[in-house]
This record gives structure tokens, sequence and C-alpha cells, in this order.
């Protein structure tokens, strides 16, 4: 049985359930593609592909608009489009009204999924709730990659722990999440501008939401000069260096506060 049968089996209705995929974008024309193009070829196809463009003034929405033509039944798509740039958790606060999937997650215009990604988050999750009904969110660790796509380390996040996550950013921005515990701690603080996933995971872990993690590097994480993290910087110039070797995200990524 693969994993997308094994899903259904799960599911007491035996109805796949529908997951939001959110993109917001603001001037990554040249990533943006390939972003749509990795949930495009997910293996599990029940899909909201929900992309917000945020004041871009690059040739994304072009990109967008060829990239988007190709999805189709039973994948859903929703090009929402921001005359002004106005920030990440602005664009996402901006669709709340389009997430009616039962499941939900947020992937930066720049990043890719691995094909099974989806599949097998969800099915980790849809078990892990039956033990649990306060787990909302799954997540794995990454592959790094360089600005053309190939891969020049692996990132490592870390099992689930709330007290740690206080004071350490280790959740990746598209863990796969429980729509609800996402609309219950939206709208995002607007005047957060780095940061942003770690506010939006404290705001849920406040609510009592727990998380799982999955030891295996199912997204691709792109390192470059306008990370907002900053972690590209300093990981191109490790490398560069001679430093290579696994790296542990929760050291890169910023910590912010609710």
């Amino acid at each position: 049985m693969d994993t997308t049968e094994s899903i259904a089996t799960a599911s007491l209705d035996h109805v796949l359930p529908r997951v939001s995929v959110l993109i917001p974008n603001h001037n990554y024309g040249r990533y943006i593609a390939g972003t749509l193009h990795s949930v495009l070829a997910q293996t599990y196809q029940p899909l909201d592909v929900i992309v917000i463009d945020d004041g871009s003034r690059d040739d994304s929405v072009r990109v967008i608009e060829q990239s988007l033509a190709l999805f189709s039944s039973p994948r859903r798509t929703v090009f929402h489009r921001q005359a002004a740039n106005a920030g990440k958790l602005a664009a996402l606060n901006a669709v709340m009204h389009e997430i009616t999937a039962p499941y939900t997650l947020t992937l930066d215009a720049d990043d890719q999924l691995e094909p099974e990604y989806i599949a097998r988050c969800l099915q980790t999750l849809i078990e892990a709730r039956e033990q649990d009904a306060q787990m909302a969110l799954v997540y794995t660790d990454c592959l790094l990659i360089d600005e053309s796509g190939g891969i020049i380390d692996r990132g490592r996040s870390t099992a689930f722990d709330a007290k740690m996550l206080q004071t350490m950013s280790y959740i990746p921005e598209p863990a796969l999440c429980l729509s609800q515990a996402c609309l219950d701690v939206m709208p995002f603080d607007t005047r957060i501008k780095v940061g942003t996933k770690h506010h939006k995971w404290l705001r849920m872990v406040a609510q009592g939401w727990k998380g799982l993690h999955i030891a295996e590097p199912l997204i691709r994480y792109r390192m470059h000069n306008k990370n907002l993290s900053g972690i590209g910087k300093r990981v191109l110039s490790e490398i560069e260096s001679g430093q290579r070797g696994e790296r542990i995200l929760s050291g890169y990524w910023v910590a912010t506060r609710i």
C-alpha cells in the first residue's frame, strides 16, 4: 500500500482531505516557477494552491500565471495580487478567507518540496492526532540548495519541544498544519518582518498545540544573499571558507516573541 492509499485508509470517511498550500511571493520571479513545479509534482493531489504576490516589481506575476496554468483538477488555484509590498505576514493575512481545507502549509517562494512531502507529513499528522488531538503540525529536515538548485548541505531540525521553542527557532516554514490551529492564531502581527515563522509557531504552542518531527530531508531550502533570516549569507560564507557538514538550523534562524 502506498502512502496516499494509507492516508485514504486512515481517513474515517475514506475521502482524501484537501490541503491548502500558501505561497507568499515578493520579487522571487527567478525562483517561484521551481517552487510551483515542486507543488505540481506532489504525489498527493487534492490541493488548494494559493499564491499571494506581495507587490512584486520583477517578472513574478507573469511567471506565476504561466506556472499556475499547468495545474488541473483535483488541484484548485487562487492567485491574489497586492499592489504594494506589505510583508509576508500581511500577505498571509490577506488570504485567510481562502483557507477552507482542513490542512495547511506555507511554502516560501524560493524553496521546494520533495515529491512525497505532503503525503508523508499528512499521513504522520493524521496518525498522531488519533493518539493526541492537540497534535497540529508536522515538520522535517531539509536539503540546503544554492541559487541554481544544487545541493550544498543538509539542515537538521530537532524533536518538538515547547519549552525549547521559546528561545530557539527550529521549525521550518512549510510544516504541515491543522488549518484550525493556524486560523486560531491569525491574523498575524504584521509589524514582524524577520522571524515570521517562529512568531507563528509560538502563537500555536501558546494555544496548546503540539508538533512532530520527521528526521528526513523532505524540503529544499534555498541559500542566497536575500534570505530574510540572514542564513544564506552565513551558510554560503562558511562553505566558501571550507566549513561543510550538517547544520543545526536553530543556530541560524531568528527567534522572535509573541
